[in-house]
């Protein structure tokens, strides 16, 4: 059975990547929307939206969630077009930004950047579970909260290990759930407290002496938030049919579907505090407050289910993206390296509390990765790529580079990280510039690097170390 699995993963990190002919794809917009939604759709949502609570009024919290992300999104968004036009992963074209081992360095940064969300999901999963337990009279000792947690990814990552058929299974009821439980928190949040409440509400205490910074960081959160799907934005829609429909799928599915889950974490976090006197993030705690005893048993168990749900489908799809970079390691080593360190992220017990700053951290990575796509396919590449060599086939080295790095990728994310970390420090929530602040971290991150990059191709001999693939161009 293990075998048969990792030949499975095998066949989908190598021909998962390979350029889908127009005669395979599959998808219309309708379809890819709804897929992304439900990628998009998950119980973090929630940590967010009682997160951008604490910093800004409702009614400001409404535009930003939704104005903020669809504004990223369709400028970060852009290389999607790549995606459906070839067929091709947007990992295929940043071995050209990065050279073809270079990329390999960035798959795992990202990972490493980007995985704690399973512990977000893994802590949510530790709340819901002490919740039933108060439901039913049994108190669970605080010190099982991790232990509740690392039993969260155990379920997940045996599903992982099952294979696509247990993830296949899993996401047409994950998705369903989610919704069902978005639509109930909604439903209990206006019922349950006045409507102005809600719609007049604005936080006490930010934190902040100046107004504009609580609403800065909200905006900066919004945009760290959707920018973090980059890693993986190219996977469905390029199986769409047109590159409208793969573009504007990712955009709307994304920027509506998420950002709306956003507010109902928002609305479930000030409905708490209007009648507890507490904000919380979990949603569980809220059914258990706010609705009758059944209806929050079966919420309760459907968050449960949900983030154990996420939690196999975020190994299985980071498992195949590591897999499809290092060939010869087995893909059950693999998700369970991954499950040691959300593990570890549980015991450590601080993610929520810092999810402010891993935010702004991960999109230090995310907002440079994002500009030099951008860059290099419209204005250095002018979207043309040498596929062989992206593909490494044997006599095609245009992307080996420097011992497989470009390293001119590599200075612009420094440059774009320091950037960032240059007008706001993320651990301490210190402004360092106040002007250039009004960007946003992220916002400014990705102008700058994106500049940066555009300026260094213009120089005679890194544009001639850049572009040695004109001469064997496919596409």
């Amino acid at each position: 059975m293990g075998n048969n699995v990792n030949q499975e993963v095998e066949k989908e990190a190598v021909f998962g990547i390979a350029p889908i002919l127009q005669n395979e794809k599959i998808y219309s917009f309708f379809d890819a929307f709804l897929v992304l939604s439900g990628y998009c759709i998950a119980t973090w949502s929630y940590t967010q939206g009682s997160y951008l609570a604490t910093l800004v009024g409702f009614k400001q919290l409404l535009i930003g969630a939704f104005l903020g992300a669809i504004l990223m999104l369709v400028i970060y968004q852009l290389p999607v077009i790549l995606s459906v036009r070839y067929g091709i992963d947007i990992w295929i074209w940043l071995r050209s930004v990065f050279g073809q081992f270079g990329v390999k360095v960035m798959t795992v940064i990202i990972i490493i950047i980007n995985f704690p969300w399973y512990a977000v999901c893994a802590d949510l999963f530790s709340s819901s579970m002490t919740n039933l337990g108060t439901l039913f009279g049994i108190k669970i000792p605080d010190s099982w909260h991790s232990l509740l947690g690392i039993l969260c990814v155990l379920i997940g990552t045996f599903i992982a290990y099952k294979g696509i058929g247990a993830i296949t299974w899993t996401t047409r009821i994950l998705v369903p759930l989610l919704l069902g439980v978005g639509v109930i928190v909604v439903i209990v949040g206006f019922n349950a407290v006045p409507f102005d409440a809600i719609w007049n509400y604005k936080p006490t205490n930010t934190g902040y002496s100046k107004n504009i910074i609580p609403y800065i960081i909200s905006i900066e959160a919004n945009f760290a938030f959707v920018i973090t799907l980059v890693g993986g934005m190219s996977g469905v829609p390029r199986l769409t049919k047109n590159e409208n429909s793969g573009f504007w799928a990712g955009v709307l599915g994304q920027g509506l579907s998420g950002s709306f889950f956003v507010v109902v974490g928002a609305v479930m976090s000030i409905a708490m505090q209007y009648v507890t006197g507490k904000m919380v993030d979990d949603p569980t705690m809220m059914l258990a407050t706010l609705s009758v005893p059944a209806l929050a048993l079966a919420s309760l168990l459907l968050v449960a289910f949900a983030n154990i749900g996420t939690q196999a489908v975020g190994s299985y799809l980071y498992g195949v993206m590591l897999k499809s970079s290092f060939k010869k390691l087995d893909y059950r080593v693999l998700i369970m390296i991954l499950a040691l360190y959300v593990g570890i992220l549980c015991l450590w017990g601080k993610i929520i509390k810092y999810f402010g700053s891993f935010l702004t951290i991960s999109a230090c990575i995310y907002a440079p990765l994002a500009a030099l796509l951008v860059v290099d396919f419209f204005f250095v590449r002018k979207q043309k790529l040498a596929l062989r060599s992206a593909f490494g086939m044997p006599g095609y080295h245009a992307y080996d580079y420097t011992r497989g790095i470009n390293w001119i990728g590599f200075l612009c994310v420094g440059a774009g990280i320091t950037m960032s970390l240059l007008i706001y420090n993320p651990i301490k929530a210190e402004v360092h510039n106040m002007f250039l602040f009004r960007f946003t971290p992220t916002g400014f991150s990705f102008l700058g690097t994106g500049i940066l990059y555009f300026v260094l191709s213009r120089i005679p001999i890194i544009r001639k170390y850049l572009l040695r693939d004109r001469e064997e161009l496919t596409v």
